[in-house]
């Protein structure tokens, strides 16, 4: 639920990025895989905001939480599949999100933001914050969520809905 109490419209999408394992998505050859499943990801939201958005006449659009626990050090070589992964999001789906959260963030996740960056539209590093374990004042202030709006491996009580790949990915309202 967005702060303030009001009832929850925006989609909420979680994606746990800390429990990817890249190596083995690399080492299988399936970046081509989890593209497409992110394509489709951010498709859904972009509907999900758009029906939304017609319903209730105003702009509507997601927020996007990502939950970076287990990020380490090793994924950072995987480098050019998430720049691939930044680039399509950003040529194909520019205004899906309002803002980017990403929490419990290990010092491997802020160098990989210092690291990408400089491949990001001046809107898109506007729109992200980076946070540690304890983010609830950031996530109210930056995307205006409350802590209770996000599932319960975040704190929150929210159930999960649309559950990608075990839980990886869900989409909360």
């Amino acid at each position: 639920r967005p702060a303030g109490g009001s009832p929850a419209l925006e989609p909420i999408l979680v994606w746990r990025v800390g429990t990817v394992d890249f190596s083995g998505i690399v080492r299988e050859g399936l970046v081509d895989t989890l593209t497409r499943a992110w394509i489709v990801h951010l498709e859904d939201a972009l509907q999900a905001a758009r029906a939304t958005s017609l319903k209730e006449r105003r702009l509507v659009r997601a927020r996007l939480v990502i939950d970076a626990a287990g990020f380490g050090v090793s994924s950072l070589r995987h480098l050019p599949v998430l720049r691939r992964i930044i680039t399509m999001g950003k040529q194909y789906f520019p205004e899906v999100t309002a803002s980017v959260t990403v929490v419990r963030a290990p010092s491997a996740a802020a160098q990989l933001y210092r690291l990408v960056r400089p491949w990001l539209t001046p809107l898109m590093v506007q729109k992200i914050a980076i946070l540690g374990d304890d983010f609830a004042a950031g996530l109210r202030e930056h995307a205006g969520l409350e802590v209770d709006s996000l599932p319960e491996f975040l704190g929150g009580a929210a159930p999960l809905q649309d559950a990608d790949i075990g839980s990886d990915a869900a989409v909360t309202t």
